[in-house]
């Protein structure tokens, strides 16, 4: 049976007369990696702040296991032992190897340092990770701070862009390790610019927006498929004109057409598609909504 991890309750954050979260409420439970999605400014940080307990909000409950409330004092240092959150690569210590950084957080969280070199060579670190930091590239000091929270082995991580500055190949070394973790009952919030990597790994993602969720997508869940098509403002507008679009369809961004299917049968499915081929300018395909999608949804501005 899953657990029940994490649960934010109404809560509420203003700076003066901003208000930065609203009223946002939502729960998480263990063995799960939720991605959070939000343009700069728009509450992403803020969020992740009241959740490691390192900001109280102006009103309402953060709550770990049903019984862990963050505004009682005596809970904080039980609380620090179930949460860890991503370092920045300004956190780190020059002089320092990068295996003294990973035994740092393992003493810390863990209190045991056995399972460090296990985790440097599944992340074919071993080259390096001796060494001092003053002599790692960025590309390697992101991978450190990876291994730092994997080496905190908490059952819930807080990772604030945790693919900046990655190669491909580095993208989904990190991605398989975050799969890995989730498999191990982990509870795992990514936040990152990378969106289309979200759909490889996370279970649903959140979109916050004038301090609130505006929605939230279950990567696994085709109840809303679409045929989509890209199209032109232009062809847009000459194919809404001649067709009677489906209710409820989208035009995402002033380029992408979405036709939902949900009430269609084989026969009114292939005759979408035949209507959409002269219009199409790339391939027609048939899926829910990607989280690219998804934030040109709610984050485009015509």
């Amino acid at each position: 049976m899953r657990i029940e991890m994490l649960k934010l309750e109404n809560i509420s954050v203003s700076y003066k007369d901003k208000v930065v979260l609203d009223n946002l409420s939502f729960s998480a439970s263990d063995g799960e990696i939720i991605g959070v999605v939000a343009p700069n400014g728009t509450g992403k940080t803020t969020l992740f702040n009241v959740m490691a307990n390192f900001l109280k909000p102006n009103k309402g409950t953060v709550t770990i296991n049903d019984r862990l409330q963050y505004k009682k004092e005596k809970n904080e240092l039980e609380i620090h032992k179930l949460l860890a959150t991503f370092p920045e690569q300004s956190d780190l210590f020059e002089e320092l190897s990068g295996v003294d950084h990973m035994k740092l957080y393992a003493n810390m969280w863990k209190g045991s340092t056995k399972h460090v070199k296990e985790i440097y060579k599944q992340l074919q670190m071993e080259s390096y990770v001796k060494k001092k930091v003053k002599t790692y590239s960025l590309g390697m000091r992101q991978r450190l701070c990876f291994a730092m929270i994997a080496a905190a082995d908490t059952p819930i991580m807080l990772m604030d862009e945790v693919m900046n500055g990655l190669d491909v190949a580095n993208v989904s070394l990190l991605s398989n390790h975050l799969m890995q973790m989730k498999k191990d009952g982990k509870l795992i919030f990514v936040a990152s610019h990378l969106l289309e990597n979200l759909d490889l790994y996370a279970d649903r993602v959140i979109y916050l927006r004038d301090g609130n969720i505006v929605h939230e997508q279950k990567l696994n869940d085709t109840d809303q498929e679409y045929i989509k098509v890209e199209l032109t403002p232009e062809k847009y507008e000459t194919f809404s004109k001649k067709y009677a679009l489906p209710n409820h369809h989208l035009y995402i961004a002033e380029r992408l057409c979405c036709l939902p299917i949900a009430d269609m049968d084989a026969a009114e499915l292939e005759e979408w598609i035949q209507r959409l081929l002269p219009f199409k300018e790339k391939e027609i395909t048939i899926g829910p909504l990607g989280t690219v999608e998804n934030y040109e949804k709610y984050y485009h501005e015509s």
